[in-house]
């Protein structure tokens, strides 16, 4: 009976970890509120990285673009599983729509990998002119499912 109790948290713990490719941990106790705001602050850091390169407030770096832009491909992969916790405590910047338009809400994550894949990282040049859907597909989802 403790081997099975032992497996059993084993396990737990094998499966309450999931490691994205740009190191970042999302521990899947976590739910609702916390990793939804969690994974909009990972996407906003990772984000930032690209912005501030295009702005040539840190030095361009293609390993480091390409890098990014893979970490942010990742994280927006997970977005529709993350947001399928509907918990809405009080401090939540989420609404209620995301829920009522389900549908709608995941097309316009599909919208976000669809613009993060299009992101050029072989030149700064290349970044500056490609970060422009990027924006525009948080504005989109934003205006709509983020409280103002």
């Amino acid at each position: 009976k403790l081997e099975i109790v032992m497996l059993k948290g084993l396990v737990s713990l094998s499966l309450s970890l999931v490691f994205l490719s740009s190191g970042t941990i999302v521990l899947a106790a976590e739910s609702g509120y916390v990793a939804r705001s969690n994974l909009m602050q990972n996407i906003r850091s990772e984000f930032s990285v690209l912005a501030r390169m295009a702005q040539e407030k840190i030095q361009f770096d293609e390993s480091l673009a390409e890098s990014t832009r893979l970490t942010l491909l990742n994280l927006a992969a997970s977005a529709p599983t993350i947001f399928e916790d509907n918990e809405l405590p009080i401090n939540s910047e989420a609404l209620p729509a995301i829920w009522e338009n389900w549908e709608d809400f995941v097309s316009k994550s599909e919208d976000f990998e669809f613009a993060l894949e299009g992101i050029e990282t072989s030149t700064l040049i290349d970044l500056r002119s490609s970060l422009g859907n990027v924006g525009a597909t948080c504005g989109s989802c934003h205006q709509k499912y983020r409280m103002k």
